[in-house]
């Protein structure tokens, strides 16, 4: 069982961690392949702690990726920034 505040920790974790990767693709300092590795490793940390909200929305995010045909840089994901986690 994972108390409150380290789950509030994970769920902070993982958003700023989302945020990082999409900016990182979106300038192109990683490549496709590479941001997808970073959401499926984010993908199994939320569902270790089984944070559905996080799993949807990475699935949301993974499918995206996949299914674009940009490989590197000017990448645009405006949908899915959040100004705030709380």
């Amino acid at each position: 069982m994972i108390n409150s505040n380290l789950r509030k920790r994970i769920v902070w974790f993982i958003n700023s961690e989302i945020e990082r990767v999409l900016m990182n693709l979106k300038t192109g300092a990683v490549n496709k392949e590479n941001a997808l590795g970073s959401f499926n490793t984010l993908y199994q940390i939320a569902s270790s702690t089984r944070d559905a909200d996080s799993m949807v929305s990475l699935c949301e995010i993974i499918e995206k990726v996949r299914d674009s045909n940009h490989r590197t840089g000017l990448f645009h994901f405006t949908e899915y920034r959040k100004e705030s986690y709380y």
